[in-house]
């Protein structure tokens, strides 16, 4: 009990730099992780690809970023987010750079699944940046990190105008280069912050051991399947949605989705504000059931400008919801809130690598999108059925039991 008085007085209150640099770092990292989505329609009339090859080849980066995420947080805490990320950021140069000479659908996969690795990014900021801030503070200064999530607009805005005027291989060593800048810039500029005396260190096995326990830890998981799994699923898919369903160009398809990416990143912060002021698990259902609505609707073929627009609501609600269940790790998980916090990121991701893949499977198979909505809905009915209180209340006490 004595060591928290000495742990407040050691627990820095806030450091801007570490918090801004980090977020950008983060947003370059995922510019460069989705780079697939918007060039997309280049390689299938280049290569002459099928919709489940492309929904491979967008899927592809997603499975190392996701599965990746849970280690690099782990060697965070070991190592130090300053050190971790530097070299994320020069893996992330050198594997982007070298994708850009690509010139067949195999080596494209390969470069991906390389590239892919800077997805995890985000495991390596969240104990980088709340390590600078008292938990009062931590829940601002997380959304704001979270903001990098729009580094994919930066993609999906930029690379087809590269592609259209220099060719797509030249948009992977273009957008490489940041990354090389940010590497030095974060190893100068940034710094871990001072560890408290008298803190044990959780152990990998204390961490199995809770993954192993607790099942709420794997609720949340399906909940961020979901929110997560589908903004990163339509941010990679939609450009080609659009340019096929709508027969727009790449540029247009990529300027509409860069808008959808926008809203989903930036109300990660309302999420966690909301979060911090309602009852996190009936905003999650008001949510879903919007999420499982506009599915529906969806299916009508609507014109484009409704279809946008219910797109837009789509990422606001994915965003709102990405933010509220980290606060309820948070919330639920107060002394292990990275170690759940990093499989909860992972579960996000894999859903953001299996959607992609289901939906252009389903397209192949049926030549419409409509089941693939239907699938859409069928996953927001499956996390609803989670999200009773009663559900919640017997995990959280299940794990109450066991960490006493």
């Amino acid at each position: 009990m004595n060591m928290s008085a000495n742990e407040s007085t050691q627990t820095p209150n806030g450091n801007l730099r570490v918090m801004i640099l980090a977020t950008v770092a983060f947003a370059l990292c995922f510019a460069g992780w989705t780079l697939f989505a918007p060039l997309a329609i280049y390689f299938q009339a280049e290569f002459n690809l099928s919709s489940t090859s492309v929904g491979l080849l967008l899927a592809t980066p997603v499975l190392l970023g996701s599965l990746a995420k849970i280690p690099m947080g782990i060697v965070t805490d070991r190592f130090g987010g300053r050190l971790v990320f530097t070299i994320m950021l020069l893996f992330g140069f050198i594997s982007l750079f070298f994708t850009g000479f690509a010139r067949s659908y195999s080596m494209l996969l390969i470069g991906g699944f390389f590239f892919g690795l800077i997805g995890s990014s985000f495991s390596i900021g969240i104990p980088h940046v709340s390590e600078w801030y008292p938990k009062k503070m931590q829940g601002f200064a997380l959304g704001v990190y979270g903001v990098g999530n729009a580094g994919t607009a930066l993609s999906a805005f930029g690379a087809p105008f590269i592609a259209e005027s220099l060719g797509w291989n030249k948009a992977f060593i273009i957008y490489a280069f940041p990354l090389l800048f940010m590497a030095f810039v974060y190893w100068f500029f940034t710094s871990n912050a001072p560890k408290p005396e008298g803190v044990k260190v959780s152990t990998l096995s204390d961490k199995l051991k809770l993954y192993k326990s607790s099942r709420l830890a794997w609720i949340f998981c399906l909940f961020y399947f979901m929110f997560f799994g589908f903004f990163v699923c339509f941010s990679i898919w939609l450009p080609s949605y659009l340019c096929d369903f709508y027969n727009i160009s790449p540029i247009k398809a990529g300027g509409f989705t860069s808008i959808f990416v926008f809203l989903s990143s930036f109300t990660r912060i309302l999420g966690g504000f909301l979060g911090d002021r309602f009852n996190g698990r009936k905003i999650m259902v008001l949510l879903t059931v919007i999420v499982l609505v506009i599915a529906i609707f969806l299916n009508l073929n609507v014109s484009l400008t409704v279809s946008l627009a219910v797109f837009y609501i789509m990422g606001t609600c994915l965003g709102i919801g990405n933010g509220v269940v980290y606060k309820l790790v948070a919330e639920y998980f107060p002394k292990d809130t990275g170690a759940v916090g990093g499989l909860v990121g992972a579960a996000g991701g894999l859903g953001g690598f299996f959607l992609p893949i289901i939906l252009g499977t389903i397209k192949d198979y049926t030549d419409n999108y409509s089941l693939g909505y239907i699938f859409v809905s069928l996953v927001c009915l499956l996390c609803l059925s989670f999200m009773e209180e009663k559900t919640l209340l017997n995990a959280h006490q299940k794990v109450t039991t066991a960490m006493q």
